[in-house]
């Protein structure tokens, strides 16, 4: 289970699938990430919904506390850098500042996307997207800050220059990673 969830970071799981692929069933897959939760080796993050129930149902993302046990390329595991570091930045925000706050994505039904999405009380209060190059301001981060008039980053790890186009900001990752409260 361990090696499946390994390669499969940063995209929404499908117990079913994962069943499959380990030979057990669903509800033994979910039992094991419970697990691996509760020893602190992954986390979850689900999609967005102002329906509670609906975003519990809808397939979350799998992330690693620790980054090296992460397969795949730099992109991969810079964006499961991106999400454990934005992960402790909401605990800081509800432990220390008393801010209600939580991790998720963002996605639509034909699989538009947005890596994370810090929401509060009343919604999304910021998106982020993460791109290990791509200076240019991805088309799902414009289209869901067009739709949720929320601000987003897109946080670039090989970036040379940051830049702002309104709502959305172009930021070197790493820069803004040590910037957060963590």
């Amino acid at each position: 289970m361990l090696e499946l969830l390994r390669s499969r970071v940063g995209s929404p799981i499908s117990y079913t699938s994962i069943a499959g692929d380990a030979g057990i069933s669903p509800n033994t897959v979910k039992k094991y990430i419970r697990i691996f939760e509760s020893l602190y080796i992954v986390f979850r993050t689900a999609p967005y919904s102002k329906n509670i129930a609906r975003s519990i149902v809808k397939e979350p993302k799998i992330y690693f506390f620790d980054t090296g046990m992460v397969e795949g390329d730099a992109g991969i595991k810079f964006e499961n850098l991106v999400a454990v570091s934005l992960l402790k930045h909401v605990y800081g925000l509800n432990d220390y500042l008393g801010k209600p706050c939580t991790l998720h994505y963002l996605r639509t039904k034909d699989k538009a996307e947005v890596d994370f999405c810090i929401a509060g009380s009343r919604g999304p209060e910021l998106m982020i997207e993460v791109k290990l190059s791509d200076s240019s301001p991805a088309r799902s981060l414009v289209n869901f800050n067009k739709r949720y008039h929320t601000p987003g980053i897109q946080l670039v790890k090989n970036l040379k220059q940051e830049q702002k186009a309104g709502q959305i900001e172009i930021r070197n990752g790493l820069k803004y990673l040590t910037s957060l409260m963590l």
